[in-house]
């Protein structure tokens, strides 16, 4: 055995070993000699007795003892094949530990958006992440968009979902879905039934504003046409300005999917065709600057696969 280099120790030690050489004494150690590891991993015996003379030179220990009386693991021998046997069984632990912590992992995730989004792009992230993931709560508030945004740039809430009429810079903005907003009345309102060509016709109504939860495309689209001048009721909640359009009291913009139940069901009507309707995107929003957790990202990852498609 070459006695010319003395052995590595520590860090140096394993960053140098030839880690094939460990799996290949495991198999030798197991067998009980090399011709059987040379039959079993189905190798030639003369590379299995290359592979031990280049470990015992590495480790520049004696692993075994071969002669009449068979073969046999040396004290140092042993000690080695325990810890590759050590080694060969951490290996084989892997594939089940990593299921075992993408079954397992727990935490909360706080998510704000606005009222009353109503998308498949947003119901099947969340369905998907939670099939994934089931011990890991969802915490889900709402505020207007402005508020979502400084929420996400402080770190309070960990995703946003909503427009962005105003960006910040440090944050990053993802196209999720658009909302198209169309005007709505009640069964007793006057104009129930009716169809209108233009929204300047609906200047002269009273109408239901939805507040700081109005976006910016349906503020400019309101301004345009002369609409909202004269007030029937307010309310920032979008279910609160449906009860109000549903008993007739004025005229309110809506997002159709959000209005869409109502109008089946003949509580409301819709008053405008699409062609000169407003549309608001709705973005995911998110700090990257935010400090990096695995729930809060793999959160995000489900997001960014619905954007991807």
């Amino acid at each position: 055995m070459s006695q010319e280099l003395e052995p590595k120790k520590g860090r140096r030690f394993a960053q140098s070993l030839d880690w094939n050489l460990l799996r290949m004494f495991y198999n030798i150690a197991q067998s009980g000699g090399l011709s059987e590891a040379a039959r079993q991993i189905n190798k030639g015996q003369p590379s299995i007795s290359m592979a031990l003379r280049r470990l015992e030179e590495y480790t520049n220990v004696s692993l075994c003892k071969r002669g009449p009386g068979g073969f046999e693991l040396t004290e140092s021998g042993q000690l080695i094949a325990d810890v590759s046997q050590e080694v060969f069984e951490s290996i084989s632990k892997i594939p089940n530990t990593l299921n075992q912590a993408s079954e397992e992992i727990r935490g909360r995730v706080r998510l704000q958006m606005i009222t009353n989004l109503v998308n498949d792009s947003l119901n099947r992230p969340l369905e998907e992440f939670h099939r994934h993931h089931p011990n890991v709560e969802l915490f889900i508030s709402i505020a207007a968009w402005d508020v979502i945004q400084r929420n996400v740039i402080r770190n309070e809430v960990e995703v946003g979902i909503g427009p962005a009429s105003q960006r910040l810079p440090d944050l990053s903005y993802e196209f999720l879905f658009s909302e198209t907003y169309k005007p709505y009345c009640g069964k007793s309102h006057v104009l129930y039934g009716q169809k209108i060509s233009s929204p300047a016709d609906l200047a002269t109504y009273r109408h239901i504003l939805t507040g700081a939860d109005e976006p910016l495309e349906l503020i400019k689209f309101r301004q345009k046409w002369g609409l909202g001048i004269q007030i029937a009721g307010l309310s920032e909640h979008l279910e609160e300005a449906r009860r109000m359009t549903e008993l007739g009291i004025g005229v309110c913009f809506l997002p159709t999917a959000f209005a869409a139940s109502a109008v089946r069901e003949g509580t409301l009507y819709e008053l405008m065709d699409d062609q000169n309707a407003p549309v608001s995107n709705i973005f995911l929003i998110t700090n990257p600057k935010a400090p990096e957790h695995p729930v809060h990202k793999i959160l995000i990852e489900h997001f960014r696969r619905e954007i991807s498609l």
